[in-house]
């Protein structure tokens, strides 16, 4: 083989426990991309917080979203490289598929060292998170490029950024909501996504022009790494192959934690306002993610579904991720398949 796509994720932990927790959190909680402030600050937060306090409380969370085969992150994983790596056999092509995970086996640097070792110089490195941000996306390709610098002969690397503007993703996005929904009689749809302290998107706004507002509604030249206005774009992609009204869908943003102020509309809060407006049979997606999760299935699914149902709600769908749908593992497939063909 000479050429290889490389799909990247953050991880999760191997055992819903608190060890395996830790385990994690040793590396989560390490990454200067993920947190940024003081090495002090980070350590002082890893260790007498969230190693002592939470990595219990979650690893019990962990254990009620588990699989038979393990962390549904993780099996997800697996399943969409045995499908992606089948998909190029069948076709004739000579490429293997690697998984690499940040903070968890089969780690980025493990992933890189097993191709070098088999001799394959170009690389397609795939993030599986659809809207670019520094806290995701930079973080692993920094890793990537970590790696490729141990190399005896640099490999020729070639990296796509986000998903949120290829056809296929959205395509699959549309096809599995379709699916979900058909026959549901909901009142409105929300579009979560995962949230950013709102200094994460100033950072990478050099051209000044991020407001949170108006100015994420469309990708340009100024604003073309800016997460929030991607996500707007996923969202506006997706309807529009639904054929949606306007007022029937909204998009908000969750798993925000400390004093920051993160980007809004909160979906906690989102969901509540939404029984006030007589919206109460509502259904919800997460296309910031590729897989349930710990996010989609627990905080979505169980701690958000009880707040909509005590503020007066009466039906609550979460429509589950792309998972191991066959249109998500086709879209990965088109989707490598077209960036390859631009590695010399």
């Amino acid at each position: 083989m000479t050429k290889a796509v490389l799909l990247l994720n953050l991880g999760t932990p191997a055992e819903p426990t608190t060890k395996g927790l830790r385990d994690f959190y040793k590396y989560f909680f390490s990454d200067p991309f993920v947190f940024d402030m003081n090495p002090l600050g980070r350590w002082l937060l890893r260790n007498l917080i969230i190693q002592p306090f939470r990595a219990p409380k979650t690893a019990r969370d962990y254990a009620k979203i588990w699989m038979d085969d393990g962390s549904p992150l993780k099996v997800y994983a697996d399943r969409l490289q045995r499908s992606v790596q089948q998909a190029f056999a069948d076709s004739g092509e000579d490429v293997l598929v690697v998984n690499g995970m940040a903070y968890s086996a089969p780690f980025i640097h493990d992933a890189m060292a097993e191709l070098e070792r088999r001799g394959i110089r170009d690389i397609l490195v795939l993030s599986l998170f659809p809207q670019y941000s520094t806290a995701t996306s930079a973080s692993v390709f920094h890793g990537v490029r970590q790696a490729a610098a141990r190399w005896q002969q640099t490999p020729n690397l070639s990296f796509v950024n986000d998903l949120y503007g290829e056809a296929d993703f959205i395509a699959a996005w549309a096809g599995l909501v379709r699916k979900h929904l058909e026959g549901l009689a909901v009142d409105h749809v929300i579009f979560s996504y995962h949230g950013l302290p709102e200094k994460a998107i100033k950072k990478i706004d050099t051209a000044d022009v991020c407001k949170f507002g108006a100015c994420c509604q469309r990708v340009g030249e100024h604003n073309r790494l800016c997460y929030r206005a991607q996500c707007a774009a996923t969202t506006e992609g997706i309807v529009q192959q639904l054929g949606w009204e306007r007022d029937f869908y909204s998009m908000a943003f969750q798993s925000r934690f400390g004093r920051q102020v993160w980007i809004q509309p909160y979906l906690d809060q989102h969901i509540q306002e939404q029984v006030k407006m007589g919206h109460k049979r509502i259904a919800i997606l997460t296309p910031s993610f590729v897989s349930d999760c710990l996010e989609t299935i627990h905080e979505i699914g169980i701690e958000y579904r009880h707040q909509f149902m005590e503020a007066g709600g009466e039906e609550f769908h979460l429509v589950p991720n792309l998972n191991d749908d066959a249109g998500w593992f086709a879209a990965v497939h088109a989707i490598a398949r077209k960036h390859l063909a631009t590695l010399a």
